[in-house]
């Protein structure tokens, strides 16, 4: 999957994105990358940095795979996440991608309200 910034160039993003990557993910790198190169803002969490954080992400979503994706659209939306290599079959508010460019269909889809 491909998205090309002139396809969401009329239109206007709306919520807030947080990814927690870690600086070695080539995965988290193309992530940002990409999200950079079609000027979608958000925020990074490193979680080199914060490993208590980490262990908190890795419990809840039963995963060790980076990045993990946050999507909050405002206070009657539910947050979003979206996790990849977890044990989770099924998760209110959960999306699972196997591959970065399916994580970033399901994010672009919410933020631009696809």
């Amino acid at each position: 999957m491909e998205i090309k910034k002139e396809t969401v160039r009329e239109k206007k993003g709306t919520g807030y994105i947080t990814l927690y990557t870690l600086p070695y993910c080539l995965h988290c790198r193309v992530l940002k990358s990409t999200l950079d190169k079609m000027e979608v803002p958000y925020i990074d969490i490193n979680i080199d940095e914060n490993e208590k954080l980490g262990d908190i992400l890795e419990k809840e979503f039963q995963t060790t795979s980076w990045p993990i994706i946050q999507y909050f659209k405002k206070p009657d939306f539910p947050t979003i996440t979206i996790v990849s290599g977890t044990s989770l079959a099924t998760l209110e508010n959960v999306r699972i991608f196997t591959t970065i460019e399916q994580a970033l269909e399901i994010l672009l889809n919410y933020y631009y309200e696809i």
